[in-house]
């Protein structure tokens, strides 16, 4: 079982065997047949994570702006982890490719670091009790870490009790217990004088919960090793009596809640994302191969709100503000006027009578290239502009709009301002992923005129 490293818009090219290709990777016929299968199937969204085509006569899928694990049906999987530091080392000389192979794993160690950091804090992924400060965890494949959440999570659960409730059974024993079934104990016992057929309450652990529960670690432990394959056997011990769920569904919607149960509720997420009941991406069958993928431009921008409200505490803060919309329209036939085109900006600010509107973009943008506008898309400027023209109308003097990308290594700080004709400021800031902090706020810079 190996896993396999790429980053996003990485190529997965169709071969005769698995293996690395510089940032792209090669598959193997039958691992590339059962991604391409997985991705056409009419019952699929998977569409979204891989786009289908050839380049030089050669099938291949290239990834999109998810990022995660996906497990292949022979038991591989592939990890794709965000492109922030995708070229982060592409133009450094060390003496000796060691060093260059030892500095690339520390970087995709941390990069995984902040992923699971990001995904926790958005809740995209709902781990409470494990550290990502662990050096451990950095290094572990994702697969291996969202299990090793999971299997804390159970950890938990078990040091406050399983859960246990009574259930009626009826069995043929040797003693009194409970109330005797006369047509049965006559049926059953006419001759062996020694045996009651009764009908009795049984505390017992066999119940919805326990029984998803159960099954999730057969899953688990199919799919670690080492030291998380000995705590998932360690877990398993606890759910030894407890079968497996024949219906995964049905014990999902039998799942009860109450205050004797409220330790259980963080581990039904994680339920139900590996049972692919709400799993951010998922496909009806296809149980061999399980997706745990997110969209990372959602992530961060879930994660830069987050931490702009613990960064300036005192702004009045506001996600996904829906007041404004782009133009009226008043059809003949119903004489009504209707808004359409609403605009929804990532981030309302206000702070000391100002309106500031941010909007976040999880794309790669080069400090060193002013004359190809710093790779910025005309589109993100336009964007703004509608922005500014409702959001900020009648408040253009010390309005500003923040454009916020990742920070990379070739953007590393501010670059100098954009500026609309009204005298609105376009501050094109990074977000350094690594400090989970917004870079060049209060830096002068000169203004740029567009």
């Amino acid at each position: 079982m190996a896993t396999w490293t790429v980053y996003e818009y990485a190529r997965l090219y169709r071969d005769n065997h698995t293996a690395i290709d510089g940032e792209n990777l090669r598959l193997s016929a039958k691992q590339f047949d059962s991604l391409k299968k997985l991705i056409t199937s009419i019952e699929s969204d998977h569409d979204k994570l891989f786009r289908y085509g050839f380049e030089q006569r050669r099938e291949v899928l290239v990834c999109q702006n998810y990022v995660g694990v996906i497990c292949l049906p022979d038991g591989d999987q592939i990890e794709i982890l965000p492109k922030t530091h995708k070229h982060s080392f592409s133009n450094v000389e060390t003496h000796s490719e060691v060093s260059h192979n030892s500095k690339l794993k520390d970087r995709k160690s941390n990069d995984r670091l902040n992923l699971i950091k990001m995904l926790k804090a958005t809740r995209y992924l709902p781990a409470k009790t494990a550290s990502t400060a662990s050096l451990d965890i950095a290094r572990m494949p994702l697969l291996d870490v969202f299990i090793q959440l999971f299997l804390n999570e159970i950890s938990m659960l078990v040091k406050r009790g399983i859960a246990r409730h009574y259930q009626t059974e009826e069995d043929n024993i040797p003693y009194l217990k409970g109330k005797l079934i006369i047509s049965q104990q006559i049926r059953h016992n006419l001759v062996t004088k020694h045996r009651h057929y009764m009908e009795f309450d049984e505390l017992s652990a066999n119940r919805p919960e326990n029984r998803l529960i159960h099954s999730a670690l057969i899953w688990a432990l199919k799919r670690v090793q080492g030291q998380t394959e000995h705590l998932c056997q360690e877990l398993l011990f606890y759910f030894s009596g407890i079968p497996q769920s024949r219906t995964i569904a049905q014990d999902l919607k039998q799942w009860q809640r109450g205050r004797h149960l409220s330790h259980y509720e963080p581990v039904r997420p994680w339920l139900e994302m590996i049972f692919k009941e709400h799993s951010p991406t998922s496909v009806d069958g296809s149980s061999e191969m399980l997706s745990l993928l997110f969209p990372m431009e959602r992530v961060f921008e879930d994660y830069v709100a987050l931490q702009l409200k613990k960064q300036f505490p005192d702004y009045e803060i506001k996600t996904k503000v829906r007041q404004h919309s782009l133009i009226t329209h008043t059809p003949l036939i119903t004489g009504i006027e209707k808004k359409l085109f609403q605009l929804e900006p990532d981030l309302h600010i206000k702070t000391e009578g100002r309106i500031i509107i941010a909007d976040t973009k999880w794309k790669l943008i080069d400090e060193n290239f002013p004359n190809k506008k710093y790779k910025i898309s005309e589109s993100d400027i336009y964007q703004m502009l509608a922005y500014n023209q409702t959001y900020q109308k009648g408040r253009e003097e010390g309005a500003e709009i923040w454009l916020i990308y990742p920070r990379t290594e070739k953007f590393r700080k501010r670059i100098p301002d954009f500026k609309f004709d009204n005298g609105t400021v376009i501050k094109v800031l990074p977000f350094d992923v690594d400090e989970s902090y917004l870079l060049g706020i209060n830096d002068v810079e000169p203004i740029f005129l567009v």
